[in-house]
């Protein structure tokens, strides 16, 4: 579990194992339960931006190195 801005974030992983240690029950009762905290809003899901933005400079610099062999090679 990590900590972002003072608000704890788990993922959906962590959060159904949570509920297994806490209750005891099935992981397909908790995969219920966490489906149903999603439709009541009790667990709200976010986009984790950072991840999203380090995959998009890694795959530009993919790109700007294919260019550059390109433009060497060609």
């Amino acid at each position: 579990m990590q900590r972002h801005g003072g608000k704890e974030v788990m993922s959906k992983k962590e959060i159904i194992e949570k509920i297994v240690a806490t209750t005891g029950c099935s992981k397909e009762k908790a995969k219920k339960i966490f489906e149903k905290a999603i439709e009541n809003k009790d667990i709200v899901a976010t986009l984790d931006w950072e991840w999203v933005i380090n995959r998009l400079v890694i795959g530009a610099v993919i790109l700007m190195g294919l260019w550059a062999l390109w433009k060497n090679i060609g």
